[in-house]
């Protein structure tokens, strides 16, 4: 029998249907009201007028004739407060403590404490705390008016109460204080009930308990206690409350509390409720590797369960109940109950803290707070300019929460996303984001500024409201409600900031707007008496189930911990009996301990350790009833599973799961590619790595992600680098100059910063040179030029003569191919004559060995890994540059011409290791008496061979099977291996 419905065949039995409507019910939560009435009424068969049943704090509202005031306007009030003794008071460092401030004040209240010695406490600690400070606090500076705060906090809360009290309103410790101190006045005065009942309570404020005592010594209450002989012996933390009311001899008054007076004498004594010791338990522990699993194990286990019985008619308890220790995984559940399970009731509502409409809100305050700085161009001193930043006018505009509006209003928010990417916008404002945006509705909606001002803001929210509004109408029914009670919030604030008549900063206005939503709940409407029931901790009180399912059962969230939110020290509320973190550990234990006593079986989920954390522990609670309950009970023994993923593979084991085969559609757009577009080395080097990657970049024509950033990439720097050298050799060859003296290279020295800037706001618009990571790289490129133009003064200096034969080229080279012609290129950055050898220069602004470009000495068979070996990637480059200058026979390049009988040597100049040199390609030879023609005639043998494997139908494109290729690819969320 389930605790209701024995205390309700209880109070039936003590009142006869007549005098049973003077009888008041008080429970500890709205939820148990329902199931109480219900189990009242099964006890007749005939229609009654029932007894008031109602939660404590209606009950106390109700008799205090005071209206609980809303958070927002309390918090007005104590500014107000405040400002009588501090007319200084800034309004938005008021607003980063003043809830803490609030919080305190409602707990002296609801703990009837003498708030005069609590403060006074306080003052007196922080005096000690100003005492030990060595420097002398000036007058009006932080450290002064935060120690001045401490001292007004007494004048302060008797000053906020009368205020208060003159509007008839009330927070709601304020309210329980007003009835304990009437209480008299109130119950005999004005006598409602003839006698009340108090159900299932455990630890009662000081408050609670000074009225309760009360009606109990006028006889006009009982109190119908719940707790079990487990917790009650052995000093065990789920008891202390409820063992201290027990041997309180006007709180455990009555028939229902004679079955507790000799708990200490079970077994003995049977009277004594003792389910947990006596009753058959199948407690069950499973660990998890994340939070985000234990839904899915949950609904795995209920879909196992025998849950599909006959309906019968009447009222019937609900026999299962999935209980959330941590609330946030309510969407999770929600989405992953069993479609056997039809009938369920949510009791906890869903937290707009946890909606997509909250995170637009934050992320539009997030963009409105975006004001670029720049530092003047003297170097001194910073200007502000209020510009959107383009990573933050993405954010928005891919928001999720917009995507309906995006998908049935084809705005032109992609227009604007690709002009601003095109050009390098990183910043843009109002009014540019306005007219390429076109003035769409949304786009000017959500990109007026707001200018620090409040009302304003509240008129753009509107806007937004009005714009989604329509789009969810009869299609998603939980967005529906998530806008409306976001015009209902803005209703709400509004009218407290309209009373004001006070201009409040958009700071201020966000978090109060923020809290608001935070503590908003969407209640789900569902039939109460569902045999499922999902529900909080908290919402269990009074009630039992059969079957249950406990999540998040990890320390720091069962029980919650060393929480301590508060400007009242620790000793302090000891003293005082202000609750702890202590106190709300056990109210915590005994919640739990009590949901087990009448429950059959107990499912407990929790995350298991994977390193440091500590809710990644497993609560103590289930260690308690493994070595407590288990050694007592022999019936109730906790088995202990685990859930774990399955054992990694190895690579040998882990083969491609993507691949795509090559059809004949697919062979002609390989040919089609390579005759238009040509084989650079860099192709052919990302197909060894990746062939699927080659296949999505070169065949199928998948763009590449594009993402603009305020600071350069390691692309961006070796472009800068490049393009300084490649406009120098062009001004030189364009004055007829390609031989440099050691002059030219002491003027180029001297012309790097210059040339530097202006290539960067020319390659770069949009971002800043001279700050942050920029600055670095600015600092670096200096070093790398200098460095570079002294190697070439060193060449000067040890009889290289260095002639400039062409700056950066594009070489194309024609090659045959079964019917018909493929083309072949390359990006030399530069071709010199060095002492009648024809260098060709790679720059590269990374670290290269020279080890890394050439053939070992005596390496034999390495050219059928020549093409496939991983390690070779620079040395297939320089080898393809050089079979392109060789093709360029008779031909001119940058207006030089070249003939087959010179020496061609391919080779790299490493910025990271400049005292190497230049560092020659000597040893890849096909023949050993290679001659230019050989060397061609072999290239295009490998390069046929090439093109071979390339249109080879059982050759797929598949994905590589080393994954750190994947880390930085911009095709692995295709490919599914996005980490």
């Amino acid at each position: 029998m389930s605790f209701l419905s024995e205390t309700a065949r209880y109070i039936f039995e003590r009142h006869s249907l007549e005098t049973i409507a003077r009888v008041c019910v008080v429970v500890p939560s709205r939820r148990a009201v329902y199931f109480f009435k219900q189990e009242l009424a099964s006890l007749s068969d005939r229609p009654f007028l029932a007894p008031e049943v109602v939660a404590m704090d209606d009950f106390i509202l109700q008799r205090a004739e005071v209206e609980e005031i809303d958070p927002v306007s309390l918090l007005f009030e104590l500014y107000d407060t405040f400002k009588t003794i501090d007319p200084h008071l800034d309004f938005d460092r008021f607003t980063s403590w003043a809830p803490v401030v609030l919080r305190d004040f409602d707990q002296i209240d609801l703990y009837d404490s003498n708030a005069k010695a609590v403060f006074s406490w306080v003052e007196a600690e922080k005096a000690i705390e100003r005492w030990k400070i060595d420097t002398t606090i000036a007058e009006d500076s932080f450290a002064d008016k935060y120690f001045r705060l401490f001292e007004n906090l007494l004048g302060v809360y008797d000053q906020l109460k009368a205020r208060l009290l003159e509007k008839k309103l009330a927070y709601r410790g304020m309210a329980y204080r007003k009835v304990a101190e009437e209480v008299e006045t109130i119950f005999l005065d004005k006598p409602g009930h003839a006698f009340h009942y108090f159900l299932g309570f455990n630890a009662l404020s000081q408050s609670e308990e000074r009225i309760l005592r009360k009606l109990v010594s006028l006889n006009k209450a009982e109190m119908l206690w719940d707790a079990d002989v487990f917790y009650l012996r052995n000093q065990h933390e789920a008891g202390r409350f409820v063992r201290k009311y027990l041997t309180d001899a006007e709180l455990s008054r009555g028939d229902w509390n004679k079955r507790f007076r000799n708990y200490r004498e079970f077994p003995q004594v049977q009277t004594v409720p003792s389910d947990l010791l006596t009753q058959p338990k199948n407690f069950i522990s499973i660990g998890v590797p994340n939070a985000t699993m234990q839904p899915k194990v949950a609904a795995h286990l209920m879909a196992q369960w025998e849950h599909g019985t006959e309906k019968t008619k009447g009222y019937q308890p609900p026999h299962t109940a999935l209980v959330l220790g941590d609330e946030n995984l309510l969407m999770p559940v929600l989405s992953s109950i069993p479609d056997s399970y039809d009938d369920f009731n949510v009791t906890m509502g869903v937290s707009l803290r946890n909606s997509l409409l909250y995170s637009l809100v934050e992320s539009w305050f997030e963009l409105q707070r975006n004001v670029v700085e720049f530092r003047r161009k003297e170097g001194q001193g910073m200007v502000a300019i209020p510009k959107f930043s383009y990573k933050h006018i993405t954010k928005i505009l891919h928001h999720p929460f917009i995507q309906k509006y995006w998908m049935e209003n084809e705005g032109s928010f992609r227009t604007l996303l690709r002009t601003l990417r095109d050009e390098n916008r990183l910043f843009a404002d109002e009014k540019e984001i306005k007219e390429l945006g076109g003035n769409e509705p949304l786009i000017n909606t959500l990109f007026t500024r707001w200018d620090n001002d409040s009302s304003r803001a509240t008129r753009q929210m509107y806007r937004l409201i009005d714009l989604l509004r329509p789009l969810y109408v009869d299609k998603d029914a939980i967005e529906t409600e998530y806008l409306y009670e976001f015009y209902t919030i803005l209703k709400r604030l509004e009218r407290v900031l309209a009373e004001r008549r006070q201009p409040v900063s958009i700071k201020s206005y966000r978090r109060f707007l923020l809290e608001l939503l935070r503590q908003t709940k969407i209640p789900f409407s569902g039939e109460p008496a569902a045999p499922l029931q999902i529900m909080g901790m908290l919402e269990t009180r009074c009630l039992d189930f059969e079957r249950v399912i406990i999540l998040s059962v990890n320390e720091g969230t069962l029980p919650t911990g060393k929480k301590q939110n508060s400007l009242i020290p620790f000793d302090a509320a000891c003293e005082f009996g202000l609750p702890t973190y202590m106190d709300a550990d056990a109210v915590m234990s005994y919640h739990f301990f009590r949901l087990l006593q009448r429950a059959k079986e107990v499912i407990f989920l929790h995350t298991v350790p994977a390193g440091d954390g500590a809710k990644a522990e497993p609560s103590r609670f289930l260690l308690q009833l493994e070595y407590e309950l288990g050694e007592q009970n022999k019936q109730a023994k906790l088995q202990k599973k685990r859930v774990e993923f399955g054992s990694e593979r190895s690579l040998e084991e882990e083969l491609p799961v993507l691949r795509i085969t090559k059809n004949e559609q697919i062979q002609r757009e390989i040919l089609q590619s390579l005759a238009n577009r040509g084989l650079y080395a860099t192709h052919l080097n990302m197909y060894y790595q990746c062939s699927l990657k080659y296949y999505f970049k070169r065949i199928a024509g998948v763009a590449e992600e594009e993402e603009l950033s305020t600071t350069l990439e390691a692309n961006d720097f070796g472009t800068w680098v490049h393009e300084v050298l490649e406009r120098i050799d062009r001004e030189m060859i364009e004055r007829n100059v390609r031989v440099y003296e050691r002059a030219d290279y002491e003027r180029f020295t001297q012309q790097i910063p210059s040339r530097l800037e202006a290539v960067f706001q020319e390659k770069f618009p949009g971002q800043v040179m001279h700050e942050g990571q920029n600055l670095l790289l600015y600092n670096l490129a200096k070093r790398n030029l200098r460095n570079y133009f002294q190697l070439r003064m060193d060449e000067l200096d040890a009889g290289f003569r260095v002639e400039v034969l062409a700056p950066e080229q594009k070489l194309v080279a024609t090659l045959a191919y079964g019917e018909g012609t493929v083309q072949v290129a390359g990006k030399i950055d530069r071709l010199e004559r060095v002492n009648d050898v024809i260098r060709i220069v790679d720059y590269k602004t990374g670290k290269v060995d020279a080890k890394n470009l050439d053939l070992k000495v005596n390496q034999d068979e390495w050219q059928p890994m020549f093409l496939t070996n991983q390690n070779w990637d620079v040395m297939r480059q320089l080898w393809l540059y050089k079979y392109l200058v060789l093709k360029q026979n008779d031909k001119r390049v940058g207006g030089v011409e070249l003939s087959a009988t010179q020496i061609v040597q391919p080779g790299m100049i490493s910025f990271r290791n400049l005292a190497a040199g230049f560092m020659a390609q000597e040893n890849l030879r096909f023949r050993p008496d290679e001659t230019p023609e050989t060397f061609l005639e072999d290239s295009e043998a490998m390069l046929t061979q090439f093109i071979d494997e390339l249109l080879d139908p059982s050759r797929a494109f598949e994905q590589t099977v080393d994954r750190s290729h994947c880390e930085y690819c911009d095709y692995a969320r295709i490919c599914g291996r996005a980490n």
